[in-house]
């Protein structure tokens, strides 16, 4: 039987985003389910983004997940998440997903509008320029519904795509590299 290969948590959104006229970040509430029921449309001006409630931190029993003051988006300390899924499970926006530790290189966006919205959404977004996929030594890039996908089995964490990504969507979870 093969070994299962450790997985770590994977936050897909950079946060930062500005909020929608009349929605102020201190008064909304501490939980992601309870802000989506209030703002189905989203309280950003990307509404795919997260949401920064911290539920995903109140349902990770390692610590390992944390919302950013600055940025309002959920981050993971990659050397206490073990890879359990309880913050995947707790995110309604879906932007957390388990990929394996080996791989540091991250596409941090899940805006599914395109190019031009995606722009205006947020500073950080992905527009599906195809960048990305075309310095990508191995093949492991390619841009799926307007959005880069990274194949986990074919990376090798070389970063190309991370430095040249015009957006700074894709990151280096190391910070290794320095990324837009």
């Amino acid at each position: 039987m093969a070994k299962r290969m450790p997985r770590v948590a994977c936050v897909h959104c950079v946060g930062g985003t500005a909020l929608l006229d009349g929605i102020v970040r201190e008064e909304l509430p501490h939980d992601c389910a309870a802000i989506k029921a209030a703002h189905p449309e989203g309280i950003g001006v990307c509404s795919w983004g997260c949401l920064g409630g911290g539920s995903c931190e109140a349902a990770c029993p390692f610590g390992a997940i944390h919302v950013d003051a600055e940025r309002h988006v959920a981050q993971v300390d990659r050397k206490r998440c073990r890879g359990c899924g309880k913050c995947v499970a707790a995110c309604p926006q879906h932007l957390i997903s388990l990929a394996p530790a080996a791989n540091v290189i991250q596409v941090r966006c899940s805006n599914q509008d395109r190019g031009p919205a995606a722009r205006k959404a947020c500073p950080n977004s992905c527009i599906g320029c195809g960048v990305c996929e075309r310095v990508c030594p191995m093949g492991a890039v390619h841009v799926i519904d307007g959005r880069a996908v990274i194949d986990d089995e074919k990376c090798v964490a070389c970063g190309m795509c991370a430095t040249k990504c015009p957006r700074g969507a894709i990151h280096d979870a190391n910070g290794i590299m320095a990324v837009r």
